[in-house]
């Protein structure tokens, strides 16, 4: 497993925890001969329905190719200075034209990825709120007594 992956997996699992955590109640309420208890109808939007949003735009963007799109151009930009740094040190004409033209290489690899993430996220944002939304509602129709 690479670093990136356990990371957000790490970051999913505290989320999920957090958001349950936060879903217990730690006080109970003492009941009295007076006072029946209250039955309270609103219902918060923090239970599993959340939940379910969450693992499913979660799992969702762990299923895309996004993070090694951005790996790539993050790799792309870096060999580009490099070689950039690279032309600093050399002065001869034959190295600093091989270099002109790694250069370019390297610009014309890192649009195309950009273009192609740029694209891909056009209809990914749009699409995991619409199955987000559809997954949260599908929940609630579950849960509904």
């Amino acid at each position: 497993m690479t670093l990136a992956f356990v990371s957000r997996l790490v970051l999913i699992v505290t989320v999920i925890f957090a958001m349950l955590l936060a879903n217990v109640s730690v006080a109970t309420p003492i009941e009295t001969v007076n006072n029946p208890p209250i039955r309270e109808e609103s219902r918060s939007f923090t239970g599993l329905p959340t939940l379910v949003v969450i693992g499913v735009t979660s799992f969702g963007r762990w299923l895309t190719p996004l993070d090694e799109w951005q790996a790539e151009i993050h790799k792309l930009t870096e060999d580009e200075l490099f070689v950039k740094r690279w032309m600093l040190i050399n002065y001869d004409p034959a190295s600093l034209e091989r270099a002109n033209r790694a250069i370019s290489i390297i610009q014309q690899q890192r649009k195309a990825v950009e273009k192609k993430r740029k694209r891909f996220l056009w209809w990914y944002y749009p699409s995991i709120t619409v199955i987000g939304a559809g997954a949260m509602m599908l929940t609630l129709w579950f849960q509904k007594d």
